[in-house]
């Protein structure tokens, strides 16, 4: 597909998605630069800032399909890697300084920070290399959700295609049983991945490069691993535990301070198997139920003992009680995980989540049969 046919074939739904984002990140630059406006004693209008910044990332969001082309056109997938990572790096290369030197151009235009035609090299040169750094970033973090989003695409057709061969067998069982992991590994949420966005976004504006591109480099192996899993039912405890991990450390960043982990993991448990992904959607909604909605919740505390034939994973979150008598309202993660246990176990297993009034918060218990090595 040619880079015409790649504008061409962009619907209006596909042009409010980048109008959206580039919008989302235009709100975050204006947000930055008028509360650092106000600490440096000015009195800035958000709206004309807004209307400053928005000018650069709608020029980011018409060059967008120039990144999907490339994306497309030269793939990561075949063996030969080398002459895709070539054409990456060259034109990227020529956007950026295309882009950096138009955005500094129109900066220095409406707010005459220097005088362009009396300039020297060695004047402009540290507004660019500023400019550049920034730009860098935004266009690797771009570059990592287009491919991500490839992946995801050509990896749901594929899986699409799977299914449909797959029901002709009468193991009908075992394919609803694949079909569930398949969504749960499949599942983002869109709240976590914009919350790590704007924290990159934050950490570059302020000057923290090396911390925000650490937390790109994680996020891209977070959702590296959600889309390249293996393709088992059941996976060693270690390994799952592996997963959990990566999702925190992306998290104690956004949360700074806020964030304390305490776990007491049994080394016998290790190299038990457990369902793949159980975790996550444990943690996630720790995350978004408990930690983020108190200023003063904090605690993470997972426990996972043995104790006869069966393993007992706990995990308890500070944060506000559930409703009235307990109930939960499940969503898709929790539903999962019960029919999940329910497949694999039948009624040999106990899952519940539960309000912990003395610790004011909230625990989620499973217990499995332990694996038979």
């Amino acid at each position: 597909m040619s880079l015409k046919n790649t504008y061409q074939k962009l619907g209006i739904k596909h042009w409010l998605i980048l109008l959206g984002f580039w919008l989302f990140i235009a709100i975050i630059i204006t947000n930055q630069v008028y509360f650092t406006s106000i600490k440096n004693g000015l009195e800035p209008d958000w709206i004309t800032l807004f209307l400053d910044q928005l000018p650069i990332w709608l020029g980011w969001m018409l060059l967008t399909p120039v990144l999907i082309y490339v994306a497309n056109r030269w793939s990561f997938e075949s063996n030969n890697w080398i002459k895709p990572l070539l054409i990456h790096s060259i034109t990227g290369l020529l956007i950026l300084l295309l882009i950096s030197n138009l955005t500094l151009v129109y900066m220095f235009t409406i707010h005459g920070y220097l005088d362009l035609t009396q300039a020297t090299l060695g004047e402009y040169l540290p507004y660019f290399i500023s400019r550049f750094t920034n730009d860098l970033l935004i266009f690797a973090l771009v570059m990592m959700i287009i491919v991500i989003a490839r992946s995801y695409s050509l990896r749901k057709n594929n899986q699409l295609n799977m299914a449909l061969i797959k029901m002709k067998n009468d193991q009908l069982q075992s394919q609803l049983t694949q079909a569930q992991l398949q969504a749960l590994k499949l599942q983002l949420n869109p709240h976590f991945l914009f919350n790590t966005l704007n924290t990159i976004t934050s950490l570059t504006l302020i000057g923290e490069n090396l911390i925000s591109i650490n937390m790109t480099s994680k996020l891209g192996e977070f959702l590296r691993r959600t889309l390249d899993f293996e393709e088992h039912q059941m996976v060693s405890l270690s390994k799952e535990l592996e997963f959990f991990d990566l999702y925190l450390e992306i998290e104690s960043v956004r949360f700074k301070d806020r964030l304390t982990l305490k776990r007491d993991v049994d080394p016998q448990c290790l190299d038990q198997k457990v369902p793949n992904l159980i975790l996550q959607p444990l943690i996630e909604n720790a995350m978004k139920y408990g930690i983020a909605k108190s200023k003063d919740a904090c605690l993470i505390e997972l426990k996972i003992s043995q104790s006869g034939n069966f393993m007992e994973v706990e995990l308890f979150n500070e944060g506000p009680l559930l409703p009235e008598k307990g109930q939960l309202t499940k969503g898709v993660g929790l539903s999962n995980i019960e029919t999940r246990l329910e497949k694999l176990y039948e009624r040999n297993h106990f899952f519940e989540v539960k309000n912990d009034i003395l610790r004011q918060g909230v625990t989620s218990v499973i217990k499995i049969p332990v694996s038979q090595n």
